[in-house]
């Protein structure tokens, strides 16, 4: 399943199990990153590989991007999320979570056409709207998905002291 712009193509398939490692590394980098920039929205500690595995084990779609075969992204598709949208989750959504882009691949456009990916296909799927969140502090992420054609539904604020952003987009 590949995804293009006027300058790169990537191709987008699913993990498997036995790749769980490269997930793993991409989540822990972006974590990093995002921590380096001050930004408190994932901890690369707070990332093991059980949690990729149960991501498995709960039939959440996990996919992998590649660019001339090298691995530079990663998402996973849920077709439900209640523990985030709780009373606002429904059947006709599909949920991307755990978006990131290798940090040696950034500004070439592969996070947009991974977006772009996930959004055809959670329409292909025969849903309705493509959702996602993140950290409300997070502005330069939040511009992203605005600039993306997402639309604000919520702020949620934890009792932990965060605050979530939720965004949807009709498919």
């Amino acid at each position: 399943m590949k995804q293009s712009n006027e300058n790169i193509t990537i191709d987008v398939r699913p993990a498997s199990i036995d790749e769980s490692h490269i997930v793993l590394e991409l989540w822990k980098g972006s974590a990093s990153w995002l921590q380096s920039k001050g930004i408190n929205q994932w901890n690369p500690e707070h990332f093991k590989m059980n949690q990729i595995h149960e991501c498995f084990n709960k039939g959440n779609e996990i996919y992998l991007a590649r660019l001339s075969e090298e691995v530079v992204g990663t998402l996973f598709i849920c077709w439900s999320d209640p523990f985030i949208w709780a009373e606002l989750d429904n059947n006709e959504s599909g949920y991307i979570h755990r978006f990131a882009v290798s940090r040696n691949h950034l500004g070439m456009g592969i996070g947009q056409l991974l977006l772009k990916w996930a959004e055809n296909y959670i329409k292909n799927k025969g849903k309705t709207r493509i959702r996602l969140d993140c950290m409300a502090e997070n502005d330069r992420l939040n511009q992203y998905y605005l600039d993306s054609g997402f639309q604000h539904i919520r702020l949620l604020h934890w009792d932990n002291g965060w605050k979530i952003n939720l965004y949807e987009k009709s498919s």
